[in-house]
């Protein structure tokens, strides 16, 4: 417990409820892209056709049709599996949290980037994990750097957002996903691949995924449909080995027996009517516009001295600030400007990054993120 601390973002979201206040904090999507109507069609036909099921006590690994749904859905995004291999939880978050508890011992190390995502650091932090980070570049992990780290370190496993990472937004590689999960191979290393914005390009080629390069083998895969339906029906899922998938479903039954019963089967019904393949254009349509309208004004507002890294999908930008400036400090005149942000010292497990910070560019309408970067950007210049 004395490791365990309250989220920043959400402690930043109670800020954020003052009138006027910008937010670029957090990791919310477009609440107007919910599909009330077709989702709410989609709880009326599960509960039309499959009644007292959608309110009955259900398998922990998750319901089938759903589960067969998802992999033939996968199948059409390059990813390969089978719905022995799947597991439903409850959000990818949960997943996070039902790893470290079947792999971690107090003091095992996690191999992370840095930064990495502070949801994993909270839900490892709770298995008293150490870790090891390894710096990034624009074209994701460094893989030297990520070699030493494992043979010096011996990780218990890898955890890596490859595919828009959060908070950078970096992807990593073709080249470089391939030469990690050789080395992974070589020292028997898991790796789990966390993908919650990989279905949210919207500019560039993708990549395969780290499941698929290494077709299905020692890589643990992660995703949800907080991004690409709604974060509050609070639904993901995993695909790992049979071996793995096993000791998840053990752990996962000591934590809350099973997955939402209406909520799957009214995910499933969204799905299969088609609903989601015609939702996700419309959601990349708008983050692609609203970022177009973040970098366009951080380039005419921000000091040329503040740098940044073009998204190609995802929810956010990773911004970095000039030598002797700090975000954690510069967070309280932001907040005096009604503008809000996530400082990066927060997402580097090892401690530092306080020259960096995250915007959000999902949550805000076009007038909002004109706005709150014109705010912000009067802020950095006054801070030089």
């Amino acid at each position: 417990m004395e490791r365990m601390r309250r989220s920043t973002i959400r402690e930043i979201l109670k800020i954020t409820k003052q009138p006027d206040m910008i937010s670029f904090a957090g990791g919310l999507p477009a609440p107007e892209l919910f599909p009330l109507a077709a989702f709410g069609q989609a709880l009326e036909e599960a509960l039309r056709i499959d009644g007292t099921a959608c309110l009955q006590y259900d398998v922990t690994e998750g319901y089938f049709p759903l589960k067969e749904f998802l992999c033939e859905w996968l199948g059409r995004h390059g990813l390969s599996c089978a719905p022995e291999r799947m597991m439903l939880t409850n959000g990818s978050q949960q997943a996070l949290d039902l790893i470290g508890k079947i792999f971690l011992n107090p003091g095992d190390v996690v191999l992370v980037e840095n930064p990495t995502y502070l949801g994993a650091i909270q839900a490892f932090n709770a298995y008293q994990a150490a870790y090891s980070t390894v710096p990034m570049d624009s074209e994701g992990l460094l893989i030297q750097n990520a070699e030493e780290n494992i043979r010096r370190v011996r990780p218990k496993f890898a955890y890596l957002v490859p595919t828009f990472q959060n908070p950078s937004g970096i992807t990593m590689t073709r080249e470089r996903r391939l030469a990690f999960l050789n080395i992974a191979r070589k020292r028997a290393l898991p790796v789990v691949e966390d993908d919650p914005y990989g279905y949210l390009r919207f500019s560039g080629a993708a990549p395969p995924s780290l499941y698929s390069l290494a077709k299905g083998r020692g890589v643990i895969y992660l995703s949800t449909f907080s991004k690409i339906l709604s974060p509050g029906i609070r639904l993901g899922f995993v695909m790992a080995q049979p071996e793995v998938i096993n000791a998840l479903v053990l752990a996962k039954q000591a934590a809350d027996l099973q997955p939402n019963s209406l909520i799957q089967r009214a995910v499933y019904y969204y799905g299969k009517n088609g609903h989601l393949d015609r939702h996700i254009p419309m959601i990349i349509e708008c983050y692609r516009q609203r970022a177009g309208i973040m970098l366009s004004a951080m380039s005419r507002y921000f000091p040329a001295s503040v740098k940044w890294t073009p998204p190609e999908g995802g929810m956010f930008v990773w911004c970095r600030l000039p030598k002797g400036m700090s975000a954690s400090k510069l967070f309280r005149e932001a907040i005096k400007a009604k503008v809000a942000y996530v400082a990066g010292s927060v997402f580097h497990a090892a401690g530092g990054g306080d020259q960096t910070l995250r915007l959000n560019f999902t949550n805000s309408t076009p007038e909002q993120i004109e706005e709150g970067i014109k705010r912000l950007g009067k802020v950095f210049s006054e801070a030089l």
